[in-house]
């Protein structure tokens, strides 16, 4: 210290000029950070402020920079933290990624290790245990007698529990948050599929289960595993304490219930009338290599998947479904016109539930969810990690181990991707001049994945949502609460950050 003073009463000259420089420089990466969407690279923290300044709406801020920055931009992050990142909204870099070359981008080590709540399953899997995970999976979900037993529980599920508790809210002209009603409804529907039995979450009586609170802390830790660097989170499991306790808790919680359904099955024994997702792998073709103590791991590792992948996406994309239908009239008032031409089951309370095969032809309807989708994706981001050394189809480099983050959010609100109106809500955009679907290549719309890795239960998750939306706009009106803003949530989830409120009026034509 006593040099440092030396020095500058010396050099005062030399000290006055250092300062100048660092101030202007400071000056010019403010400017910057004004004039542009692009972050600011700084000295030693390099873009980290960016992330934490607009930490409550990144996924818009994304979306600015990515526009800014032609579809794809190199994030740096901090000095020695391992935090710099790719990120891209590019349709042809999706289509080299997770098609063209899907075996160069595997999730990899870090994102198995960050979503380690769900072992050696298959949403993190890569390599020969994907694949062997990959092959049982599609014969369960390709069997007619497990689609027969999910169609027919979603249909149980809103015609017993989820009606009758609208009926309920709109009886009493009741505020009603419609996010955490979906999430309800989810959970209890994908711990049906897994295991034929009902945790009944939409009871009037009941609050949220101990399972369903466990699995909210589980994805509320993994968040924050995304957003700080790896080595502190990694420090605070060590410790076991905040976030990673918080998550510790919830694994016993999510391992005591799934254990226990696995055993009551195995007690049970043998039953060729189940066709539930844990019977249907019980009576699959395991590796016979795997010790019985492997088979019980590989079974609650399937059933920690499923409930945790399925049970959130289904109920975000019906939030923002809804949110959509109150901001276009004009778009449900089409989709009620639609549903009036199609049969449908009456249940208890004169409630009408529509069957998913009759609800093959609503194409409007599927077209309003699938630009619900295209807008607010229920994952906004899709990530993997470079296996080697790459260079994308636009010229960017990649080292191996980078990790390559797809904005879905970004891809749905670009011009170059969608046209001039891609901001706008158009279920039109979907449908062709013959009156049925347009296809369009997963690598352009990413919900549910691309290439190899694209999403086993695509169809049971839009028949979900179809029976869930249609038996809802069929029997209740819903309309947003005056001055409630609904905004995306900065998550691994799209959630909104205030729920949804709304308020119910039944139909009398219902």
């Amino acid at each position: 210290m006593g040099f440092f003073w030396s020095f500058i009463q010396s050099y005062p000259e030399v000290f006055l000029a250092i300062l100048c420089f660092v101030g202007l420089s400071i000056f010019r990466l403010v400017r910057q950070s004004q004039k542009s969407s692009l972050p600011v690279d700084w000295p030693i923290v390099r873009m980290l402020p960016f992330t934490v300044v607009n930490r409550h709406c990144i996924h818009d801020k994304v979306v600015d920079l990515l526009r800014e920055a032609g579809c794809t931009f190199m994030f740096f992050g901090p000095w020695l933290l391992d935090m710099n990142l790719l990120l891209t909204c590019d349709p042809a870099t999706v289509n080299h990624c997770l098609n063209t070359h899907f075996e160069r981008y595997p999730k990899g080590r870090e994102f198995a290790e960050m979503f380690d709540i769900l072992g050696d399953g298959l949403l993190v899997a890569d390599s020969e245990s994907w694949e062997y995970q990959r092959r049982v999976a599609t014969s369960v979900f390709g069997a007619r007698a497990f689609r027969s037993f999910a169609m027919s529980t979603i249909a149980r599920k809103v015609g017993n529990a989820l009606l009758p508790y609208l009926d309920h809210m709109a009886k009493h002209s009741l505020e009603t948050e419609l996010e955490g009603i979906f999430m309800r409804l989810s959970l209890d529907v994908s711990y049906s599929m897994v295991f034929s039995a009902d945790l009944d979450c939409l009871s009037m009586s009941s609050p949220m289960l101990v399972f369903g609170r466990a699995t909210k802390e589980a994805e509320e830790a993994m968040l924050f595993r995304h957003i700080v660097p790896s080595r502190l989170w990694k420090l605070l499991r060590w410790l076991n304490v905040g976030t990673e306790k918080k998550l510790a808790d919830a694994n016993v919680v999510i391992n005591k219930f799934i254990y226990e359904e696995i055993a009551k099955r195995k007690a049970q024994g043998s039953n060729g009338s189940q066709a539930d997702i844990l019977s249907m792998y019980m009576k699959a073709t395991l590796d016979p290599n795997m010790s019985e103590q492997q088979k019980t791991q590989f079974l609650r590792d399937t059933a920690a998947g499923f409930i945790l992948a399925g049970k959130d996406l289904i109920a975000v994309t019906l939030t923002w479904f809804f949110y959509m239908m109150c901001k276009h009239p004009n778009v449900e008032t089409k989709i009620l016109g639609e549903l009036r031409g199609l049969k449908s089951s009456t249940w208890p309370g004169g409630f009408s539930v529509f069957e998913c095969d009759e609800l093959r032809s609503a194409v409007y309807l599927q077209a309003a969810l699938l630009e619900t989708l295209r807008l607010y994706p229920a994952t906004p981001f899709e990530e993997k990690e470079a296996y080697v050394d790459d260079i994308l189809p636009n010229g960017t480099k990649v080292t191996k181990g980078t990790r390559v983050i797809f904005s879905l959010y970004a891809m749905g609100r670009i011009k170059g991707i969608w046209g001039k109106d891609c901001l706008k809500f158009k279920p039109e955009r979907w449908v062709s001049k013959s009156g049925r679907l347009r296809y369009e290549p997963t690598y352009k719309f990413l919900s549910f994945n691309s290439g190899p890795r694209s999403c086993i239960g695509k169809d049971l998750a839009l028949s979900n949502m179809k029976i869930t939306a249609a038996s809802i706009i069929h029997n209740f009106k819903v309309e947003l609460v005056n001055h409630h803003a609904v905004m995306p949530q900065s998550s691994v989830i799209l959630h909104t950050q205030n729920g949804l409120n709304v308020r119910l009026k039944r139909r009398v034509a219902a």
